[in-house]
C-alpha cells in the first residue's frame, strides 16, 4: 500500500527532471553551435 501512495509523487517529479535535462542539453547545443559559428 505504501508503494502505491508514493507513485504519484514520482510521476510528478519525473516530467520536471526530464524538462530540466532537456533544457540543459538544448543550452549546451546552442552554446556549442554559437562557438563553432564564432570560430569560423
Amino acid at each position: 500500500m505504501a508503494s502505491e501512495s508514493a507513485t504519484p509523487l514520482v510521476d510528478q517529479r519525473i516530467p520536471v527532471l526530464t524538462l530540466g535535462v532537456g533544457l540543459a542539453l538544448m543550452g549546451l547545443g546552442i552554446g556549442f553551435l554559437g562557438l563553432r559559428m564564432r570560430r569560423s
